[in-house]
C-alpha cells in the first residue's frame, strides 16, 4: 500500500470514528430526514390541487384543519431532531417549503352536492376559517390550480426518488452506413456516410460515376440502404 492510501485509510477510520464517538457535553448535532408523501396522493386528472399560504409555523395547523374540513393536503416536509450533547432541544418537523403546502377537496373546489364543513365542532363557510390558513395563490381569474405533474415532481423528492434522464438523442446514421439519397440533384445516387454532424446532418461520399464526391446533406435527404 502507498504512503497516499495508507493516509487515506487513516482518514477514513477516522472519520468512522468520530462518527460513532459519543457527543461531547456541548456538541450540537442535527439530524434531517424527508418525510415520504402520502401514499394515498390523488394525482389522478380530476382532482384539483391549490397552493395554500400559511401563517408562521401554521403549516401543521392548517393541514390538520383541512383534513378535518375533507381535504387531502400534501405538505412537503422534514423531520429534524437537534441535540446539545446527550440532550434533546428539537424533535418536529419543518417545511420544505416554508408556509406552503398543497390542499385539494370540495372545500377548495365547491364542486359536488352542498355539504356542511365542520372544523374543531364548529361549522366553516370557507376556507380562510381554518386556523393557520392566510391565502390562496392565486392570480387575476382566481385561485390557481397546480399542475398534477408538479405534485408529482414534489412527491418524488420527498419519497426520493431520482428523476428519469432524459434519452440523449443518437444520430439517425453513424460511419461507414450505406443510403440512398431521396432528394437534390444526386437523387437516386449512393452513398457512404463518413462523420454524422450533430442530429440533422451528415459528411457522405457519393459515389458517381466511379468516383467519390464528398459533399455535407441533410439526413433527411438519406435514406438508409
Amino acid at each position: 500500500m502507498s504512503k497516499r492510501n495508507r493516509r487515506q485509510d487513516k482518514a477514513k477510520k477516522a472519520t468512522v470514528k468520530a462518527a460513532a464517538k459519543p457527543p461531547g457535553p456541548k456538541e450540537r448535532r442535527e439530524v434531517i430526514t424527508l418525510n415520504p408523501a402520502p401514499a394515498d396522493l390523488d394525482l389522478s386528472p380530476k382532482r384539483k390541487w391549490f397552493l395554500i399560504y400559511t401563517s408562521p409555523r401554521g403549516e401543521a395547523r392548517a393541514s390538520a384543519g383541512l383534513e378535518e374540513a375533507g381535504c387531502q393536503t400534501f405538505w412537503p416536509s422534514s423531520h429534524k431532531v437537534v441535540t446539545v450533547g446527550k440532550r434533546t432541544t428539537f424533535d418536529g418537523d419543518i417545511a420544505t417549503f416554508t408556509r406552503y403546502l398543497f390542499a385539494s377537496g370540495p372545500l377548495l373546489t365547491g364542486e359536488g352536492e352542498p355539504q356542511e364543513f365542520v372544523v374543531k365542532g364548529k361549522p366553516i363557510s370557507s376556507v380562510f376559517d381554518i386556523d393557520g390558513i392566510q391565502d390562496v395563490f392565486s392570480n387575476s381569474r382566481g385561485w390557481v390550480r397546480v399542475p398534477n405533474a408538479a405534485i408529482k415532481a414534489i412527491a418524488d423528492f420527498q419519497n426520493q426518488v431520482a428523476p428519469e434522464r432524459p434519452k440523449v438523442p443518437k444520430p439517425k446514421f453513424a460511419p461507414g452506413d450505406e443510403a440512398t439519397i431521396i432528394d437534390g440533384p444526386f437523387m437516386a445516387f449512393q452513398a457512404t456516410v463518413v462523420e454524422a454532424i450533430g442530429l440533422h446532418s451528415a459528411k457522405v461520399l457519393i459515389r458517381s460515376f466511379g468516383n467519390e464526391i464528398p459533399a455535407t446533406m441533410s439526413v433527411a435527404a438519406l435514406q438508409a440502404a
